[in-house]
């Protein structure tokens, strides 16, 4: 059986606090929900806020957790008021991200911003993640307009399954393929299932080649046919599709997808 994961050990202290002498560090916070926060504001109650836990570092009070309460606070109470926190003193970004895991370990999060958090708590799987996506010249994020990729649950779970080798050879193949658009779950696992198969026996440019030829439209055209045909996992189908684009024409093939022994691969 695994060894648990080390916890933080902290102390903190209870002292009030002014709502305008509280920061929030971006890295180590997730993106401030506004509706949730305007909720927050509307049914306010002092009594029942709970206390915001903070960390006091070159004279500010940087929120752990806590920010929505605190804005809210701010708009019941008013930015000059008191609250009462618990205050932390000594903590480096890092700790402060990894207390906020601690604190928030059985609260519902989005993915991006666990994943961010860890980043920011130098957790080694998502600080390899993000290595691997700027090294390409990519980012993660969730804004659509700046072409961030934002399925970071795929990342996090190939990179687990496969390693940053198939992960780095998946992103790269997209991007010079694809783009932004591709960045989504299917392709991605699709493409560390390949390079864990093949190796270095398929032609990364070819494959890049073939599949810019075909389009992503084409691409989950096929993928979605044979996924119906067969009831196979979208994953392996969208596999089975890029192999068999990247066999057409002229050039040394690779042994089909499903002839290989693929669980539950039974078309050729």
């Amino acid at each position: 059986m695994g060894r648990a994961p080390a916890r933080i050990e902290v102390t903190s202290r209870l002292r009030w606090v002014r709502l305008d002498q509280m920061k929030v560090n971006p890295q180590a916070q997730r993106v401030l929900d506004r509706a949730w926060a305007d909720e927050l504001a509307r049914d306010f109650d002092p009594d029942l806020m709970g206390f915001i836990h903070v960390s006091l570092r070159d004279g500010w009070y940087y929120i752990v957790d806590g920010q929505h309460r605190r804005d809210a606070a701010m708009t019941f109470l008013g930015s000059d008021q008191q609250v009462q926190c618990h205050v932390y003193e000594g903590l480096t970004c890092a700790q402060e991200a990894e207390l906020f895991l601690e604190l928030n370990r059985t609260k519902r999060q989005g993915p991006m911003g666990r994943y961010k958090v860890a980043l920011t708590a130098g957790k080694p799987v998502e600080t390899d993640i993000d290595r691997i996506v700027r090294a390409l010249g990519l980012q993660i994020g969730a804004n659509p307009a700046l072409e961030e990729i934002g399925c970071v649950t795929t990342l996090v779970g190939v990179y687990r399954k496969h390693g940053p080798g198939s992960l780095g050879f998946a992103l790269r193949v997209i991007r010079d393929t694809y783009g932004y658009d591709g960045f989504k779950r299917e392709p991605i696992a699709a493409l560390a299932l390949i390079k864990d198969r093949y190796g270095d026996g398929i032609d990364e440019a070819r494959l890049a080649s073939r599949l810019a030829r075909k389009g992503l439209v084409e691409l989950r055209r096929a993928a979605k046919s044979m996924r119906e045909a067969t009831g196979n996992p979208a994953d392996q189908c969208y596999a089975h599709t890029m192999v068999a684009f990247y066999n057409r024409g002229t050039g040394k093939r690779i042994d089909p997808w499903w002839n290989l022994g693929a669980v539950g691969g039974g078309a050729s």
